[in-house]
Parts: C-alpha cells; sequence; structure tokens
C-alpha cells in the first residue's frame, strides 16, 4: 500500500506539472474533487476512518456534537482527547451543535448557544475555532444562513433534501457561485444498503466545475443503525478514490475553490432548478461538444487564445477530456498565454466560464448563443461579455410573460409547457461580423447583427412577428457583463453614469470608460452584483408578419470628457431617433 501511494504521489506531481504548463489564467475548478464529511462524534471516526484516510493522504471534517450519548456512552462515541487527536492527525473538526439541535424555525434563537459550547470545548482542548458546521437531522430554517454568517462560519453542509427524500441517501453535487456556501448540498448520504454503484454515482458528479461533498455517520455506526456503513464497504469506496485520483479534501479546504463571500441573492433558486430538472429527466450541464475536427479547433481557439480559459474551464465548455484537450494544444500550436494586445476584438462567447461574479443565481444555466465578447482596445484590458437579447417580454391579456430568456430559472412562455428551445450558435462572418436567427414556437422569429464598424460594436436586435396579433409590451434586456474587462469589476454602482440612451461604467484608475447605449430605452441601470450595465429598450408594436428593429451600441473611451464622447457616439450609431 505505501508502495503504491508512493507512485500515486509521484504521478500527481508530474501531472501536476504538465498541468501547470497549460494552465491559463482562469480558475476552473478540477474533476474529481471529493469532500469528505463525518457527522455526531461516533468512536469510529477515531478508531476506523481516522487511521485509513490518513494511510491515503485524505482530508476530511468531523463534525462534533455532544448529544446523543455522548457524555455518557464512551463505546459509541468519542472523547474529547480523541477528537483532538484527529485535528492533530491533520483533520478538520467542525460545529453540530452541542445537543444536536435542529435548525428550525423554533429553535433558530438557540443556535448561538449551541454553537458556543462546541467552540469553548474546541478551545479548551487545543482544537482552533470552527468555521465549517453541518445542519444536524439535516433540518434548515430560513434565517439560518445569516445567522451562521454572524457566527464565523465559512461552509455549512447540508444533506441531500430537499431535491431528494431524506431516505433515499441520494444528492447533488455543490455548484460554487449558484449553491450558497452555508447551505452545501450533500452529493450522497451513505447508508447501510449502499453498494460501491451508490457510492460511484455520488463521486461521478464531481464534473464541470462541481463538487462532490459527502455525508458519512459512523463505520461503523452502532448508535444509529440507519446511516451505518460497514468497514469493509468503507474501505471499498476509499480505496476508488485513491485508485482513481481523486483530490479528496475537508470542507474547510474548499476555499482553494470557493470564495464563501460569493453568495447567491436567493440559496432557493438552484434547488428549484434541479427539482425541474428532475421532472423534466433534462441535465443541468450546459457544455457545447464540438460536433467536428474543424469546430473543435475554432472553440479551443476562441476558449485558451483569445478567453485565456484553463483547461478546467475548457472542459466545462465542451465535456472534452483533459487528455484531449492538450492534444488539441500541442497538435494546432495553440498558444496558453493570451496576448493582451490591445486592440478591439469581436468573439462569440464560448460558456465555462460564468460571465458574472455573483448573482448567478440571476442567470441559471445561462445559454452561449446570444453572448458575444468584446475585448478592449488597451494593452491587458480583459474582455466584456454582451447579452443580446437577455431577456424579451411581451405583454398579455393578463399581464405579461417571457417570450424568451438567455438561461434558464424564470419560466418563459414554452418552459411553462415543456417546450425545450434547441441550442443554437452564432454565424460568424470573418473577424468582425456575427449573426443569429432564432425562430420560436408561435412562428414569431427574432435576431442580432453584431458588427465592429468605425472604432465600435454596433448592434442591431429584430423580431417578427408570426402570430395572429399585433405583439405589444416588447420590453427588451441587453445585459454587458464587465467581470472579465480589467478595472471595472468593482461590486458597486459608484462608478456608472446612466444618461439614456447610455449607460456606463469607469474604470478604478478613472479614466477608462465602457459604454453602452440602445435607441428606444427605457431604462439605463445596472446591477452591482454581476457587476453588470443596461440601457434596456422597447420594441415598438408588432402588427403581424412585421418586423421591428432597435439599435444598439458598445464603444470604449479613454480620457476625462464623457459627455463629448456621448456626442461623438451619437452620430455614430444613432442615424435617426425613433419616438
Amino acid at each position: 500500500m505505501i508502495e503504491r501511494n508512493a507512485k500515486n504521489v509521484w504521478l500527481a506531481t508530474f501531472l501536476s506539472q504538465v498541468l501547470a504548463s497549460l494552465t491559463l489564467i482562469g480558475a476552473g475548478i478540477p474533476d474529481k474533487v471529493v469532500v469528505l464529511t463525518f457527522d455526531d462524534s461516533i468512536k469510529s471516526h477515531y478508531s476506523v476512518v481516522g487511521p485509513l484516510l490518513k494511510r491515503y493522504g485524505f482530508g476530511a471534517t468531523f463534525f462534533i456534537t455532544e448529544g446523543f450519548d455522548f457524555k455518557t456512552d464512551k463505546e459509541k462515541y468519542m472523547t474529547w482527547e480523541e477528537i483532538a487527536s484527529l485535528h492533530k492527525d491533520g483533520f478538520e473538526i467542525g460545529n453540530h451543535t452541542r445537543d444536536h439541535m435542529g435548525v428550525g424555525e423554533d429553535s433558530l434563537s438557540q443556535l448561538p448557544e449551541q454553537v458556543a459550547a462546541i467552540n469553548r470545548r474546541c478551545e479548551e482542548h487545543g482544537i482552533p475555532r470552527p468555521t465549517s458546521f453541518a445542519y444536524p437531522g439535516n433540518a434548515i430554517a430560513d434565517g439560518a444562513m445569516a445567522a451562521l454568517k454572524d457566527l464565523g462560519f465559512k461552509f455549512a453542509r447540508r444533506g441531500g433534501a430537499p431535491e431528494h427524500p431524506y431516505e433515499h441517501g441520494k444528492g447533488f453535487s455543490y455548484e460554487p457561485g449558484l449553491d450558497h456556501p452555508l447551505l452545501i448540498p450533500s452529493a450522497g448520504d451513505a447508508r447501510p444498503h449502499w453498494t460501491l454503484n451508490h457510492f460511484k454515482e455520488a463521486v461521478a458528479q464531481a464534473v464541470y466545475g462541481k463538487i462532490a461533498v459527502l455525508q458519512f455517520h459512523g463505520v461503523p455506526d452502532r448508535a444509529h443503525a440507519w446511516v451505518h456503513t460497514p468497514k469493509e464497504r468503507f474501505e471499498e469506496y476509499m480505496a476508488y478514490l485513491a485508485e482513481n485520483d481523486f483530490e479528496v479534501i475537508a470542507l474547510r479546504d474548499l476555499h482553494r475553490y470557493v470564495d464563501s463571500n460569493i453568495t447567491p441573492n436567493n440559496s432557493n433558486e438552484v434547488i428549484e432548478d434541479r427539482k425541474r430538472g428532475i421532472v423534466s429527466g433534462e441535465g443541468r450541464d450546459v457544455l457545447r461538444t464540438p460536433l467536428s475536427e474543424e469546430d473543435k479547433r475554432y472553440w479551443l481557439s476562441n476558449m485558451i487564445e483569445d478567453h485565456g480559459f484553463d483547461q478546467w474551464e475548457t472542459r466545462s465548455a465542451t465535456g472534452l477530456s483533459v487528455q484531449d484537450i492538450e492534444t488539441a494544444v500541442a497538435r494546432y500550436h495553440f498558444s496558453t498565454q493570451p496576448s493582451g494586445e490591445g486592440s478591439l476584438k469581436l468573439r462569440p462567447y464560448p460558456g465555462g466560464r460564468h460571465p458574472r461574479i455573483a448573482f448567478r443565481d440571476g442567470a441559471m444555466r445561462p445559454q452561449r448563443e446570444t453572448k458575444f465578447s468584446v475585448f478592449a482596445p488597451w494593452e491587458n484590458g480583459g474582455y466584456a461579455v454582451v447579452d443580446v437579447p437577455e431577456a424579451i417580454w411581451v405583454k398579455t391579456d393578463e399581464s405579461r410573460e417571457l417570450l424568451y430568456l438567455a438561461h434558464t430559472h424564470v419560466p418563459t412562455m414554452w418552459s411553462k409547457n415543456q417546450v425545450s428551445l434547441a441550442p443554437l450558435e452564432w454565424t460568424r462572418t470573418g473577424e468582425s461580423l456575427l449573426t443569429i436567427e432564432r425562430i420560436l414556437p408561435n412562428k414569431t422569429a427574432f435576431g442580432a447583427r453584431i458588427e465592429l464598424k468605425q472604432g465600435i460594436v454596433q448592434m442591431n436586435l429584430w423580431l417578427r412577428n408570426g402570430t395572429g396579433k399585433t405583439l405589444t409590451g416588447l420590453n427588451v434586456q441587453n445585459c454587458v457583463m464587465l467581470k472579465e474587462l480589467k478595472g471595472f469589476a468593482a461590486l458597486n454602482n459608484d462608478n456608472k453614469v446612466f444618461k439614456s440612451p447610455y449607460a456606463v461604467s469607469r474604470s478604478e484608475s478613472g479614466d477608462r470608460w465602457v459604454i453602452t447605449g440602445w435607441e428606444r430605452c427605457n431604462r439605463p441601470w445596472a446591477n452591482p452584483n454581476c457587476p453588470c450595465l443596461h440601457a434596456d429598450p422597447q420594441f415598438p408594436d408588432c402588427k403581424p408578419n412585421e418586423t421591428v428593429e432597435l439599435r444598439g451600441v458598445v464603444s470604449f473611451y479613454e480620457g476625462n470628457d464623457i459627455n463629448s464622447e456621448f456626442r461623438r457616439l451619437d452620430s455614430l450609431w444613432r442615424l435617426k431617433e425613433r419616438e
């Protein structure tokens, strides 16, 4: 076993060196990242689990409670000296409340006292104050995350419910940016009936930027038979992880990949999205596998050379293996260092790297076909991602509905009836023109023409009414996302200017600007959590068989007289003003 471990360590080091030579400026999460967690202070954590994990070099978190018979039954539960020994061996000690108290609405006020009791006991035994928490009994109150944040926790693990029934032990992998870091789901909650196949199903979810967090109890668990894991079965699970080169870490170690300060506005959005996926049977990954060798060459160049994707972001966008990506890099002599040349450039956005910093629950499962990147005309300036259109609303007899949405969390006219829209791609003409057209199920069509012209990006958005009645209230959202534009990622609106039809963001240096504008602009605004810019327009009412159009612009400016720049831009794209 030691000889095999040494070989694995050598192989991992060699692979890391190879991958480092191909690693780009991105921050993709590798496949096969697994978090091991163990609940309830069971004796076998010390006698069985710890020694086995130590032999493999695996990390883990042990969530400690003094509930049940912890204080009186030392045949089934650890002593604090044994818990301290696990800490000394390098494992994380987490907080599971003093009394194994479920965090419900009626008990939330008691949470500080329950947490503090375990924290004190940790301090008494030389254990650092826990920064990870596990929900006892997987009960969760609405205010739990805010309370846990106030108590100093960075990460908290729940069970597989409510997406899956508790008794099944099934779950979903953790999706950073969508799952709240204080509400991390279990990809699997081990049960006595589990086989190696159940375990494989759980850890197989650790792909495409997702992390499999596993929940165990005792190995064996003589106190809680319904969550017992046989020793021989657990040994089989751990051998599988070692033999297949999984990275096995504690919950606290998520900080290597996750900024715990980035949280969704609504932590329930991703849960509801998964539930819809279970009902529809549709997968939740939005990767696009290249359809041909030519397609592969273009998109890998787009991702690696233009957008600076690392191999894991490229894998998340394409579904290709790292080996396939490495082979293509060598075959096509791709540069793995973006040029940062500083010239205005237009590219389809490839997906795989979320274009937002936060508020990703406001853009669930983003589709790439409406998104393009505009690279700044200054050295190492990065790029903005533009969504045209992000959304089109239409007035109905009742109120209004979404005619189209470039992501999935808000129901559209079509998704309400389980009608899916086929994926599309931009049509590329040279380096300076992108076009797209979509025909909706009601025969209405819309499309966009994006062109680099006169030193700016000129946008044309059109809609053709294929129904038998006039379409009204055709409000449009077009979003310019600033995450990857260097110097523009501040999460506030202090650096924004709104002067219809323009919305503008100023760089940290104060003399660089990104500008967007649309004719018939109803509302110039910005969401600081993305961060992004909007100058959202409205189509004119559209009669049957009629086509209506809107024009817009994205531009960059260096200087200190933004009003003069507005006047200059007016002459380039606002050919006539439509009332």
